[in-house]
């Protein structure tokens, strides 16, 4: 299994409150790095995880 890696950036409302917001999913972390500058974000690239295997809390 490959790593995929997550563009990141953190987005600060009037209001105070902050929300990590994802522009995209790239195969590699100098890609997400490359399309981070492409698009001028000063996002973070980080691992990502698929949450395919997780199961909610609750059922109805």
């Amino acid at each position: 299994m490959t790593s995929l890696f997550a563009l990141i950036v953190t987005v600060w409302a009037l209001t105070g409150e902050c929300s990590d917001i994802m522009l995209g999913v790239y195969n590699t972390e100098a890609v997400c790095e490359a399309a981070a500058a492409e698009q001028h974000v000063k996002g973070q690239c980080y691992p990502y995880k698929s949450a395919d295997d997780q199961q909610p809390a609750l059922h109805f």
